[in-house]
């Protein structure tokens, strides 16, 4: 239908317009609450129903499994994978691309051949979906109603929000195509551009260029600190008193985005923890710094759960200067005072010198004379957070009675967030352990064994509890490339170690895990078959226990052990829990 720019409407006709733009406007801002609404139904209703290992055809007790729900758990595997990194799993892409689409038909809907009318109705709808792209950038979302609904926190939701905001670029750059087009085959453009209102929308959608040309992956990713948070931050704060002046009419979701706006800075601070004291510490041989930070024991991160992380920055004159730079927790523990009580929580982070803003500082109190910095930390450091995902599942899987397989690889720094989710894996099935043996396998690949070290100091201080390793480092640089000797006293870690479970394969290239991966498969497969009762037919079991797999690393390891993993899966059904942490800044 061809689009009329000299349509005359009556003042009758342009108050209906108006309502209907409005309507446009509520309904779009309305589908992504009803969105969330049946996201939670799905969850809460028919995820476990539709995923569950028993079929509802089956015997009580049975464990046989329909081929609708092996179906399901294919097509589930598939749609969890992530295809391209920027947009996130497969299942968020195609929810997306159906939400676009009935956005697209609010906004044409009831246009007829008016072309203000869909003018218009482009930029109702994309101010209308602003509140929830803002909501969807909250770090801080123990309260929000998107953890409530997804059972997802910011690291997951952080790709929905990358959509959401070229969703929202996209309607607003038609909007003032349209309008700027308008204005250029009318001849009005030399008047209207001396208008105020012309003038700031203009100067919103130069903002939400720059807004989307910041989060380009390759800008993003090459200039984080310098470019893209700062810019990010103060862009994203200016455009809500330019949107709010531009025209009156999309107001009622304006406010609703400042208010969102400073309910994440209040949530923010209030998660800020002053810092008593910090050591940092090269270690030998590696480029990476062991930090220590004392912390009051009413501080949240006395509860952080294993893989979660923080958030460290300076500050100057109380200023918040460096940008925040998130680390993963490697321990968490009581530090006791001179009265021997435990006044403080020792929490210890494991970073790689980059040489960026975010680790200068730290790696430069490492190299100093001055390795405690009490006064400097008091004055200068703050953590924030815990933040993290593992807050959601971790409680729930240490808490369960389960002895399903469980598989955690780690690459390199990976290990700040696999290492502690093991250990705290291994006490919690010595403590519920009603015989049998559960298998929880570590597989850890490093570079060099320096590398590895603060983790065998870490693995040798639990063993001493009596815990029972199963652990696998692969040394993935050849002897001759190897980085300097570490300490002869903790060279002999490796040894004391290996008659309780921990081996070093000394490869010098990546191991092939497929074989690795298969074992604990296989696993499952006869644990399942052994728990059968006693007077059963030896039959195969046609549904063995679930895996469980953890995996933090670069890009590369992650896809491979998610391509062995996915072929049992899809070849034969297998249930598999998937637990994925991806290194850098904006990398799911």
């Amino acid at each position: 239908m061809a689009y009329s720019m000299t349509l005359k409407l009556t003042a009758s006709q342009l108050e209906e317009r108006r309502h209907q733009l409005d309507r446009a406007g509520f309904h779009a801002w309305l589908s992504s609450i009803i969105l969330l609404v049946v996201v939670y139904l799905y969850r809460r209703l028919f995820h476990s129903l539709l995923l569950s290992s028993k079929s509802p055809l089956s015997p009580s007790g049975s464990q046989q499994v329909s081929q609708l729900q092996l179906f399901l758990r294919r097509a589930a595997w598939v749609l969890r994978v992530t295809y391209i990194p920027e947009f996130g799993p497969l299942s968020v892409q195609l929810v997306a691309l159906v939400y676009t689409g009935w956005l697209l038909s609010l906004t044409l809907r009831h246009t007829g051949d008016d072309y203000m009318h869909l003018t218009k109705a482009f930029g109702h709808v994309a101010i209308s979906q602003l509140p929830m792209h803002y909501l969807l950038s909250l770090k801080h979302t123990t309260y929000s109603p998107l953890e409530w609904a997804t059972g997802l926190t910011h690291e997951r939701l952080n790709s929905v929000h990358r959509i959401f905001g070229r969703l929202v670029h996209a309607f607003l750059a038609a909007h003032a195509i349209l309008y700027l087009r308008f204005f250029v085959k009318m001849g009005l453009l030399p008047k209207r551009i001396k208008d105020l209102d012309v003038r700031l929308g203009i100067l919103a959608f130069w903002m939400f260029n720059f807004l989307g040309l910041l989060s380009l992956p390759m800008v993003r990713r090459k200039m984080y600190h310098v470019i893209f948070y700062r810019g990010h931050v103060l862009l994203s704060a200016l455009v809500i008193p330019v949107l709010w002046a531009h025209v009156p009419y999309t107001r009622f979701y304006v406010a609703q985005v400042a208010a969102i706006w400073i309910l994440g800075g209040l949530l923010r601070r209030s998660g800020l923890t002053n810092v008593e004291d910090i050591q940092c510490e090269n270690l030998p041989g590696t480029q990476l710094v062991r930090v220590r930070l004392l912390v009051d024991k009413k501080s949240s991160l006395a509860s952080a759960a294993p893989g979660q992380h923080v958030y460290i920055r300076r500050r100057k004159g109380g200023v918040m200067t460096g940008p925040k730079t998130p680390f993963s927790i490697a321990n968490v523990q009581p530090s006791a005072g001179q009265d021997g009580k435990a006044e403080t929580v020792e929490v210890m982070l494991v970073l790689r010198n980059m040489g960026g803003p975010g680790t200068s500082f730290l790696v430069a109190a490492a190299a100093s004379k001055k390795p405690r910095l009490k006064d400097a930390a008091r004055d200068e450091i703050q953590i924030e957070g815990p933040y993290g995902e593992a807050s959601v599942y971790m409680p729930s899987i240490l808490g369960s009675d389960a002895t399903n397989p469980v598989l955690l690889v780690a690459g390199g720094i990976g290990a700040t967030y696999v290492l502690p989710i093991y250990l705290a894996l291994l006490a919690s099935r010595r403590r519920r352990r009603r015989g049998g043996r559960q298998l929880i396998k570590m597989v850890w690949l490093v570079k060099t064994l320096a590398d590895a070290q603060w983790g065998l100091e870490f693995l040798a201080s639990r063993s001493r509890e009596g815990l029972e390793l199963d652990v696998d480092i692969y040394i993935t640089l050849s002897s001759s490339t190897d980085g300097p000797d570490i300490p002869t006293t903790s060279s002999s870690l490796p040894s004391l170690l290996k008659n309780k479970g921990l081996n070093i394969h000394q490869l010098g290239h990546r191991p092939n895990l497929a074989p690795i991966i298969d074992e604990v498969f296989l696993a499952s497969s006869s644990s399942s078959s052994s728990s059968s009762s006693p007077g059963s037919l030896a039959l195969p079991d046609p549904d063995p226990e679930e895996v469980t797999v953890f995996v933090c690393g670069p890009r590369g390891l992650s896809s491979a052990v998610r391509g062995i993993v996915g072929r049992r899966v899809i070849s034969e059904g297998r249930r598999v829990s998937w637990f994925e942490e991806v290194f850098g800044f904006g990398g799911r």
